[in-house]
């Protein structure tokens, strides 16, 4: 298979998840020629390639035919209350090493690898405001396994040039009904007269799946190599915030029912990035408005 010299080669592992679907629409609208690797993919074609992100040796096989000139590494299990633990630390962290050791083995010289780690390794800090100096003190399986996945990648540092992003919390049409926006605006949709959620006393960013992708775009082309840095706008919201916001795009009143079984143990009360580092890379960040995505969302 050979590929014209101009063009600017991707490979995104994970390519049919969440993200993996945005950043790709995104990179081919300005031009790349995108490669995805999935574990789920039915059927190959010329731009999709299926890999158990543990194969070493099929990875090698696919770098070697696609010469990338930038790996978006987002194959993971992303969902903190995933029920195979074993499998999340399979996936995040050694599915990690073997996708690194297939680029080092197969001679492959990328520009950039992005490897898409999690502001769950913040854990709880007792600050509203996290940046990539704070010592790490991830809480549940799914931060720890994201920790080891950087622990990991740095053992690479030196052969590869390795860049680790900490995104904070995002959404958008697509996402799992696992992961709560997508749940509070089917039962705003449906007109449903109740919801159960656990604590409404925490505070995430919510920032659009699009938002993400475009700031890794960005990332890829700036000079951040061997880095941590955070993907965020620095702005964080109460899930009340977000069910009064519905429910003013929506005309429609919940009654929230706090369910003692979706209560999280070590649930992580704030969680706001620090973009400080962020902006020293890519400059003022793309425009970020919670209503303006939960009016996307609900409008689908």
């Amino acid at each position: 298979m050979d590929f014209p010299s101009s063009s600017r080669r991707v490979i995104i592992t994970g390519v049919n998840g969440f993200t993996g679907y945005y950043l790709k629409a995104l990179l081919e609208a300005r031009g790349y020629r995108v490669f995805g690797i999935g574990v789920d993919i039915a059927k190959e074609a010329a731009h999709h390639f299926k890999s158990d992100i543990g194969d070493t040796d099929r990875l090698i096989e696919i770098l070697e035919k696609v010469q990338p000139h930038y790996i978006f590494h987002l194959a993971a299990i992303s969902f903190v209350e995933h029920s195979n633990v074993p499998a999340m630390y399979q996936i995040n962290v050694l599915g990690t090493e073997s996708l690194l050791r297939a680029v080092v083995a197969s001679k492959v010289k990328p520009e950039k690898i992005l490897l898409a780690s999690s502001a769950a390794v913040y854990g709880d800090q007792n600050r509203e405001v996290l940046d990539e100096t704070l010592a790490v003190n991830p809480k549940n399986h799914y931060g720890i396994s994201k920790w080891g996945m950087e622990q990991i990648a740095r053992n690479f540092f030196d052969k590869l040039p390795i860049l680790i992003v900490r995104p904070f919390n995002y959404t958008g049409v697509g996402q799992s009904p696992n992961f709560v926006i997508p749940k509070i605006i089917q039962q705003f949709k449906s007109r449903a007269e109740l919801i159960e959620l656990g604590n409404l006393d925490v505070f995430r960013e919510f920032n659009h799946v699009q938002f993400v992708c475009e700031l890794y775009e960005k990332l890829i082309h700036s000079q951040a190599v061997g880095e941590v840095v955070n993907v965020c706008s620095g702005r964080a919201f109460s899930l009340q915030q977000v069910l009064d916001i519905v429910s003013e795009i929506s005309g429609h009143q919940l009654r929230v029912v706090q369910n003692p079984a979706f209560m999280r143990q070590n649930e992580i009360r704030v969680l706001a990035g620090n973009t400080d580092k962020l902006e020293n890379f890519v400059g003022a960040l793309p425009e970020a408005s919670l209503k303006a995505t939960l009016q996307t969302f609900f409008n689908h």
